[in-house]
């Protein structure tokens, strides 16, 4: 079981660390010293990350719907 847990583990942190590369934006908890600012304009989308018939993490991305609340720079 833990072997399973461990396996499970370095996936999901696979697919965080590639994401984060992907993304040439900072944004909330996710922040890169090459790419200090948000970028809403490429970036306001949603990162969907699957799994090939080989085992190996693809990214794709969709769209966000704004409905309430605009998106806005965190200030503190």
């Amino acid at each position: 079981m833990e072997a399973f847990e461990f396996s499970n583990i370095l996936l999901i942190a696979e697919v965080i660390a590639k994401g984060a590369i992907l993304r040439k934006e900072s944004r909330g908890a996710h922040y890169r010293n090459d790419y200090p600012e948000r970028d809403d304009e490429n970036w306001l989308k949603h990162t969907i990350a699957t799994l090939d018939g080989e085992g190996k993490v693809k990214f794709d991305f969709s769209g966000v719907t704004i409905t309430k609340f605009k998106p806005q720079p965190r200030t503190y």
